[in-house]
């Protein structure tokens, strides 16, 4: 279906059923004897429900049934209302399926998370990925992409995101297809949901000029982003790979086929380049660092960058670790993603860009997925909702997450020919286990690993707990007055031998089921 902003389109009501209609399913065995635990189709309802049968669980945990989020959440029609956007990078690499097949022997599974996938040449370092997005079973309905891909936005909307930013990355076949179908999803699903034009100036650099006509043609898309007055909003990602000159140029030519651009530049080190570029740009953004320690530079940049213009998009990613490459930075656990955005709270930001939703070869994703569970996505409502509302919001449910790996760094993997490099603006590796509460009482938080128990005293609110990790299951606990409330068993054992490295910080939380669980 194409949509235009001249014509009115009568909808197929029938997509919305079909969306409705569809529920992920308990499913097979897959890599390393890892059982996805079906948690439910969390999205398609009330943000604050859930709806998988209790008898689902093979845990002991007494999960709680009904709400899953820390906090009441205010409707979705207040927080769009808010001045403050969030958008969440889309890569249009990774949809929920590939393939439509069945997720045990998908293209996931056998091309990217098999280290013998794509003909072996991820070998080397134990596959493309090391985590997915959500398996469910293949869809009956032959429009099944759009399905899914409309699930992803409402996803998106339920923790108060405004839009996508669409990373485009070709004019032609598989990732044009799939930018086409998100703009379809996204007016389909809610009209109000925006997509930001984000032109990959990397996969352009060696033709820059074909992007005039690819932003044409997204443009006449009523999903795309535009500011009150009309004007579209591009925002290049590293716009620095052409020179301010190009820039101007391209936005008289885009002028004279009728389409006026608001450019927010996406820079790496945009202070080299805010004084050139700001003349013609209606904000800046950059694509941030990863680590804890280099965040402090990042608490008065939203401030520094309006001297160069109105809006500052402020990067906001929880973790990075990139199996092609053999390369990670050291986020620990949640640290880095909740340091990031209080940075964009307090520090005034306009906008924040979420990097990434769905990025898997990176491993920067907040979307719910094999690996992170829902663990930033719930943190993404919580702390959108305080940036949009300027308050943190209130506790009004015991909820506690982790957060760690399930290997040390130092092991030595069995068929990894080389080990991953910590980048050298990184801090240094981290090896422990994270749980992080959010209590509507004091308590102490326990965390147990093969019978060895440490535990904290903490206050209401926000705490994070954190201990040197070890092999075995961590068990984590949060106890008042001599009784424990919560036990939570960690999904992924500490791994004391190794195939392959896999330096993803793991996720989940005692308020869903797990998305997977090792087979003991």
């Amino acid at each position: 279906m194409q949509l235009s902003r001249s014509i009115q389109i009568k909808y197929n009501t029938q997509i919305k059923v079909d969306i409705q209609n569809v529920i992920e399913k308990i499913l097979m065995s897959t890599m390393l004897t890892i059982m996805f635990v079906h948690c439910g189709d969390n999205s398609l309802g009330d943000l604050n429900k859930n709806e998988f049968d209790p008898a689902d669980t093979v845990s002991t945990t007494p999960w709680e049934h009904e709400v899953y989020l820390p906090f009441d959440i205010p409707p979705f029609s207040v927080l769009r209302a808010s001045e403050k956007k969030v958008y969440a990078h889309y890569f249009t690499q990774f949809p929920i399926s590939i393939d439509n097949k069945d997720p045990s022997s998908d293209y996931y599974q056998n091309g990217y998370l098999s280290p013998n996938g794509e003909e072996g040449k991820h070998l080397d370092y134990g596959g493309f990925l090391r985590s997915r997005p959500i398996p469910r079973e293949p869809i009956s309905a032959s429009n099944w992409k759009e399905i899914n891909m409309q699930e992803e936005v409402r996803r998106a909307i339920a923790v108060g995101i405004d839009g996508f930013a669409c990373d485009l990355l070709s004019d032609k076949g598989y990732h044009y297809e799939n930018t086409k179908i998100l703009l379809d999803a996204a007016y389909l699903v809610d009209p109000g949901f925006k997509i930001l034009l984000m032109p990959d100036m990397v996969a352009f650099r060696d033709r820059p000029d074909d992007i005039t006509k690819l932003i044409l043609d997204l443009a006449q898309h009523p999903s795309a982003l535009r500011l009150e007055d009309g004007r579209l909003i591009v925002s290049p990602y590293n716009a620095q790979t052409q020179e301010p000159d190009w820039w101007k140029n391209w936005m008289n030519t885009m002028e004279d086929q009728g389409e006026i651009v608001a450019l927010v530049p996406l820079f790496q080190g945009w202070k080299n380049y805010a004084a050139s570029f700001s003349p013609f740009s209606y904000g800046m953004s950059d694509w941030g660092w990863r680590s804890v320690s280099g965040q402090s530079y990042w608490e008065s940049v939203a401030q520094e960058a309006k001297s160069y213009g109105p809006i500052w998009m402020m990067p906001v990613s929880p973790q990075d670790m990139r199996p092609k490459s053999l390369r990670y930075w050291e986020a620990k656990n949640s640290l880095q993603y909740r340091i990031m955005w209080e940075n964009a709270i307090n520090g005034g930001s306009d906008w924040v860009q979420l990097i990434t939703w769905n990025d898997y070869s990176e491993h920067t994703m907040v979307a719910p997925s094999t690996g992170t569970d829902y663990s930033f996505y719930d943190l993404t409502a919580y702390y959108t909702t305080w940036f949009k509302t300027g308050s943190k919001p209130t506790i009004t449910r015991d909820v506690i997450y982790y957060f760690y790996r399930n290997q040390k760094i130092r092991l030595t993997p069995k068929y990894q020919s080389k080990k991953f490099n910590l980048d050298s603006g990184s801090d240094p590796a981290s090896e422990q286990v994270e749980v992080l509460a959010f209590l509507t009482e004091p308590g102490i938080l326990e965390i147990e690993i093969m019978g060895e128990v440490e535990t904290k005293p903490v206050q209401s609110g926000i705490s994070s707990f954190r201990i040197q990790m070890k092999p075995g299951r961590p068990v984590f606990r949060l106890r008042r007055n001599d009784e424990v409330i919560i036990t939570l068993p960690g999904a992924f054992k500490i791994l004391s031998e190794i195939d392959y490295q896999n330096l993803l910080y793991l996720g989940g939380s005692n308020s869903r089921v797990p998305v997977m669980k090792e087979v003991d």
